[in-house]
């Protein structure tokens, strides 16, 4: 008869020593902060023919070259370098699977980059460090690709105006020429003429694309979609939770006590 009263004491005993650790683990866990920021890279968009108003759209890098950039010592150097913090290197260390996590999102042409530490102001300068890093390389890799199509362009109408006065010069000629050449000179003169004709329509066809494709409406660059957001992170989240496992735990622990007793 007192076998009852005896293991019910022992686990009221575990229940209240579990609710005291409990409360006493929630106000000393440990905090972790996470950061996170959705990024929409880079499009470049390009008609698919010149009668058509249909377009495809290129990212500026594929979305796992984009995430192995991210984790690269390289990348993460520079991320503490433009943010004057060394101890970037450390959270983001990704050899020691640190703080840092890049994933891509359903559409595949946006990544989820997410930054965990114990500090709130180290965490929002590393994530917004490595949004600033992102969008200033691939800002690079824009202008290089802006800075080929003007190289392009220069040529393409230095070529157009040599030969739209080389056209002209000769029908200047053909109008001013004796009317007693030949059937087979004007001939030839008819095909040079639409040969160059021909010559000059593709090179101001291809001029007027390239300009299509270094136009603001065409081009978007890499940007944040969202303000990077910043949260806490806790093993228990409320009180009561942590309160109710260590309940639960000392419970056990009674009953596990009991049993090796007996």
């Amino acid at each position: 008869m007192l076998e009852v009263p005896r293991k019910m004491k022992g686990y009221v005993i575990g229940a209240v020593l579990g609710f005291l650790t409990g409360a006493i683990l929630y106000f000393v866990q440990p905090v972790q902060w996470k950061g996170q920021a959705l990024v929409k890279i880079g499009q470049i968009s390009q008609n698919q023919s010149q009668s058509q108003s249909q377009s495809q759209s290129q990212s500026l890098e594929h979305t796992g070259t984009v995430i192995e950039r991210l984790k690269s010592r390289s990348f993460i150097q520079a991320v503490a370098n433009r943010a004057k913090r060394n101890e970037i290197l450390a959270l983001l260390n990704v050899d020691e699977e640190a703080g840092l996590t890049v994933k891509p999102t359903k559409n595949a042409d946006s990544i989820i980059i997410t930054v965990s530490g114990k500090s709130e102001e180290l965490v929002q300068t590393a994530i917004d460090s490595i949004v600033a890093e992102l969008i200033s390389k691939h800002n690079t890799i824009l202008d290089t690709y802006q800075a080929d199509i003007r190289k392009e362009l220069s040529r393409l109408d230095l070529e157009v105006d040599i030969l739209s006065k080389r056209l002209a010069m000769i029908l200047d000629n053909q109008a001013v020429a004796n009317p007693k050449l030949t059937e087979g000179r004007e001939v030839v003169t008819g095909f040079s003429v639409m040969a160059m004709l021909n010559d000059l329509d593709k090179k101001m066809n291809r001029s007027s694309l390239l300009r299509e494709l270094i136009s603001s409406a065409n081009i978007r660059p890499t940007s944040l979609i969202e303000s990077t957001s910043i949260s806490k992170k806790r093993m228990f989240s409320k009180l009561w939770r942590a309160c109710l496992c260590g309940v639960l735990v000392g419970i056990l622990l009674a009953a596990i006590f009991d049993r090796w007793n007996k």
